[in-house]
């Protein structure tokens, strides 16, 4: 089963001329915090898919971010708001995360994200994802 995100909290982009070889490049830089709900399981590492498109500025639901024609991008993602509600050993993380071109100019953001015994909840997960692309 594949985490959902239920909404973005306060995500950010800043688009800045890249000069080069290649004339109309930008750097985009998105950032934000993926609101998720991860609840452990039993008292061992539960391990999930967490995939969303980089959403463009915007409280909420925003539209995906449009990069024009994608080149690369980096990405790091980790725990932002994390809870135990029972007091025993919990941990928390993000074991890898990359980034896809999604087609129709999108990027894909996939993290594989854990969460250990069933009193943890992994409530949200901070990115910041640079992509180089073209201007529209």
């Amino acid at each position: 089963m594949t985490v959902q995100v239920a909404s973005f909290d306060n995500p950010e982009v800043m688009e800045i001329d890249v000069s080069g070889p290649s004339p109309g490049n930008r750097l985009y830089i998105a950032c934000g915090v993926a609101i998720i709900d991860l609840n452990g399981k039993q008292d061992d590492w539960y391990r999930d898919d967490l995939t969303f498109l980089v959403p463009e500025e915007g409280q909420g639901n925003p539209p995906p971010l449009d990069v024009g024609r994608f080149q690369d991008s980096v990405v790091v993602a980790f725990p932002a708001t994390i809870e135990s509600r029972g007091g025993e050993t919990v941990g928390w993380g993000v074991d890898n995360v990359d980034t896809v071109l999604d087609g129709n100019n999108h990027v894909r953001v996939n993290a594989r994200v854990v969460v250990r015994n069933s009193n943890g909840t992994f409530i949200r997960m901070g990115y910041q994802v640079s992509i180089l692309g073209t201007r529209h």
